[in-house]
């Protein structure tokens, strides 16, 4: 089993290889579309909200920097990528 993205290190890029999309409202869902956020694509997470609380997450997709809940980033497994 893949880990999920709200478990992963700060830094440590990594590939979507699953999205819980049945267990996402239809706005979380086109959002996270929105943002670029498929099975295959490269994510590097960057940073969390406070030292008290593991939300919003920040992520690095492409060039671009997005914001998810911490919640959403338990829907989603990665797999780490081969150096």
């Amino acid at each position: 089993m893949n880990p999920r993205l709200d478990s992963v290190p700060l830094g440590v890029a990594v590939r979507i290889s699953r999205i819980d999309w049945p267990a996402m409202s239809d706005d979380e869902g086109r959002r996270l579309r929105e943002f670029g956020l498929m099975e295959g694509v490269e994510i590097t997470p960057l940073h969390r909200g406070s030292l008290f609380s593991r939300d919003p997450l920040a992520l690095s997709v492409g060039r671009m920097q997005v914001i998810i809940r911490a919640r959403q980033a338990a829907m989603i497994s990665v797999e780490g990528i081969a150096p």
